[in-house]
């Protein structure tokens, strides 16, 4: 009897020291540096605040986190401030603990958001990946409702980033991320609406000049959801600033040349990096001067209006420029190694003028116009939207990669060719992609990317990206939308050599012969075609053996098929199919 409860002990305690390890609490067995590291982490300072429920060991922590993110959860669209005001004292209460805790916070995020969760920003519903950003967009009038909303959450908004900016600046914050994203509102194309007075009221604005100069601040992003900021006319120093983004800012008149000397080397020495979207300067002509020593990218969209832009950056590497209205360009940047310059829907700039040559240049991206009326009024406006693109093709000697926004497609007879008689033939460029802009129907482009494709002889990469036409509207499925066409010429006409090409993506097709044909050509004169990589909208109902017949073609020049589902297809050249099995196997 001893002998079997001894046992039955024995047994007992085995599966006691078993259960032991797997029941411990692990994670509070960290040091309070790993504990704080996984707390900062947390998306809402709320949900680092409750995980105090999980152990003694975390009660009390999160209130040291050097890393602290405040988001909201999205307040209906016709909602007063009162919803700001409220998460405004949430976010102000902590903050104030934490200053007389003299516990520092390294980085600092405040999300407000408006909406829904699906639409919480000012974006539209977005279209496929291969619509491209192509798409021809034009400021209209904002609605009044929306109008209304956002003049409703102004104050509050601009009260509490006024606070917040102010805690940033004065506590050490390294790095501070405010992002208020409140009903988008653009601007009106007569500005009635954008000046500093409504009603006889002067409206509220975030003043950075009443701000102290941030000593530790290292990265600063500001998307201010449209509200004004007044900047300091005397210099303000960021001694320390290295990345800088500015968002959705209304800028007073008068103001260009206080924001282009506020990211310039005067007050952000270190400065690397800056990005500016959505920049409303609330006057037109003003001039805009840019003078950064270590700015080394610089992404601008959508900010106007200007009608002068001037950079000097010698080590400037990678400059973006999209939908900014400025009638004259001004470009130093011996360095650059990546330019984009993109005013689809937008006033070209009437004069570039680029300091030197830009021979360090490998990737740009353009937009050119393929065709035009002759005899039209605008003929002369819209050859010089090709210009600014030409010039650079000019400066940009050691160019590889080229990405094309196409747009103007041929509607009349009459439309002359802008690429065969003005774009010189670009052999040192091995890489082009070709975006087709939303203007083109299913059966129109043709003729406009068979005309670019003559000016290359040396490809090795090609894609091709179809936008969402417009004619694939509702009812997409209707057996009235047009498979057939009689544009084979836009291809056989065109001297098209493509006898390096190695690799040919195509998105966004609909299954018209065009896309067919157009396979047809590049088969023609590509003897090194290793991978063809293909893509139907998934949107558009497709001929039923339009893929059967790209497949067909693909097999008969020697291709294996890689890859095959309801809407892409992929096929590899013997020889590299083989390479990537044994790669795979490896």
């Amino acid at each position: 009897m001893d002998a079997t409860a001894a046992e039955e002990d024995e047994t007992r305690a085995a599966k006691r020291a078993r259960l032991t390890p797997s029941t411990a609490d692990l994670i509070s067995g960290l040091d309070d540096d790993v504990l704080l590291r996984v707390l900062g982490l947390v998306p809402d300072a709320s949900d680092a605040a409750r995980a105090g429920a999980l152990s003694r060991r975390w009660r009390g922590l999160w209130a040291r986190v050097p890393a602290l993110r405040f988001a909201s959860r999205p307040e209906p669209l016709g909602v007063s401030g009162a919803g700001l005001e409220r998460y405004a004292a949430v976010v102000d209460g902590v903050l104030a603990r934490r200053a007389r805790s003299g516990c520092a916070i390294e980085s600092l995020s405040i999300l407000y958001a408006t909406g829904s969760d699906e639409h919480s920003l000012e974006h539209q519903p977005t279209m496929p990946p291969f619509a491209d950003a192509a798409q021809l967009v034009i400021p209209g009038l904002p609605e009044p409702e929306t109008e209304r909303n956002l003049e409703q959450q102004m104050p509050a908004s601009v009260y509490a980033a006024q606070r917040w900016m102010g805690y940033a600046f004065r506590h050490g914050v390294r790095s501070f991320d405010l992002d208020l994203r409140l009903p988008f509102v653009p601007p009106n194309l007569s500005w009635e609406h954008d000046d500093d007075y409504a009603e006889g009221k002067k409206r509220p604005a975030v003043l950075l000049d009443e701000l102290p100069d941030p000593v530790r601040l290292e990265t600063m992003r500001l998307a201010l959801g449209g509200t004004r900021l007044r900047l300091p006319a005397a210099i303000m120093k960021f001694a320390s600033l290295t990345d800088l983004s500015l968002e959705r800012i209304r800028i007073a008149a008068g103001g260009a040349h206080l924001l282009g000397r506020l990211v310039s080397s005067a007050s952000c020495p270190r400065l690397q990096k800056l990005r500016m979207k959505k920049i409303y300067i609330q006057a037109f002509y003003e001039e805009m001067s840019l003078e950064a020593d270590v700015l080394s990218e610089l992404w601008m969209e959508d900010v106007r209006v200007l009608m002068s832009l001037k950079l000097t950056t010698p080590r400037l590497r990678v400059l973006h420029i999209y939908k900014c209205s400025h009638e004259v360009l001004r470009v130093s940047a011996p360095r650059l190694e990546e330019l984009a310059i993109c005013q689809l829907g937008y006033p070209a700039p009437m004069r570039l003028d680029v300091d030197g040559n830009l021979p360090c240049v490998r990737r740009l991206k353009l937009c050119l116009r393929s065709h035009c009326r002759s005899n039209s009024r605008l003929s002369s406006y819209l050859k010089a939207e090709n210009d600014t693109s030409l010039l650079l093709l000019e400066h940009c000697s050691s160019l590889t990669c080229l990405q094309v926004i196409l747009h103007g497609p041929k509607l009349f007879k009459e439309d002359v060719n802008m690429i065969k008689s003005r774009v010189p033939h670009l052999p040192h460029v091995t890489s082009l992609t070709v975006n087709v802009s939303l203007p083109f129907k299913r059966h129109g482009y043709g003729a406009s990317v068979g005309s670019l494709l003559t000016r290359f002889r040396n490809l090795r990469h090609l894609s091709l990206h179809l936008p969402f036409f417009c004619e694939l509207g509702p009812p997409i499925k209707s057996p009235r939308l047009n498979h057939l066409c009689h544009h084979r010429y836009h291809w056989k006409s065109n001297d098209i050599s493509m006898d390096h090409l190695e690799e040919v993506e195509l998105t966004g097709l609909t299954g018209t012969d065009c896309e067919l044909w157009f396979m047809k050509t590049m088969l023609a004169s590509a003897k090194r075609l290793c991978k063809v990589a293909i893509s139907f909208n998934p949107c558009c109902w497709q001929h039923p053996g339009k893929m059967d017949a790209f497949e067909r073609m693909l097999v008969d020049e020697g291709m294996l098929v890689s890859h095959r589902d309801t809407h892409t297809l992929t096929c590899l050249e013997l020889i590299c199919a083989r390479g990537c099995s044994v790669t795979n196997i490896v």
